[in-house]
């Protein structure tokens, strides 16, 4: 049986969904993760370019620390409207610390099925790679977070069931 990690269940509130958007540097993009049908999340909104803005994300801690160590990975299954999205881990519910993330491109007309191997996570502090940040510990799983970015402008939709863990 596999681990959940993240659930769109009538329990799915279990995780309180932040939104952090571009408003940092001025922009104006917003996005939120709704509850669309039993076992479906929907994460959706606008990316706008304007006054440097550019991406739009939300964030979620975990109740408490997750060991995510005997598993290889995330996986999901996913829908998406041709964007590029991202799946943020941390080892910390603090925002400003270093947030490990996987890149993703679902299928637009059918459900894709989405593997993301912990070991393939980048880590990253504002968008940019850290190069000193180490491996992510999957032993202390804090925070997870999914975003749009990289100036994809414009209404973004990206319907996903729950992130199940997988072992290789």
């Amino acid at each position: 049986m596999r681990q959940t990690l993240v659930s769109f269940d009538q329990d799915w509130n279990h995780l309180t969904w932040h939104f952090l958007g571009d408003q940092v540097m001025g922009g104006q993009s917003d996005g939120a993760l709704t509850h669309a049908e039993e076992g479906v999340g929907l994460f959706h909104g606008t990316v706008r370019l304007d006054n440097g803005g550019g991406f739009a994300s939300v964030k979620a801690d975990l109740p408490k620390p997750f060991d995510a160590a005997n598993y290889t990975g995330i996986e999901l299954l996913a829908r998406g409207d041709g964007k590029t999205y991202k799946i943020g881990l941390r080892n910390s519910t603090d925002r400003r610390s270093v947030v490990y993330q996987h890149t993703f491109t679902p299928a637009t007309e059918d459900w894709s099925r989405i593997r993301l191997p912990f070991s393939d996570f980048i880590p990253t502090w504002r968008g940019k790679t850290v190069a000193d940040a180490g491996p992510l510990d999957t032993r202390n799983l804090a925070s997870v977070s999914l975003f749009v970015s990289g100036r994809q402008a414009g209404e973004f939709k990206l319907i996903m069931q729950d992130w199940r863990l997988f072992r290789s």
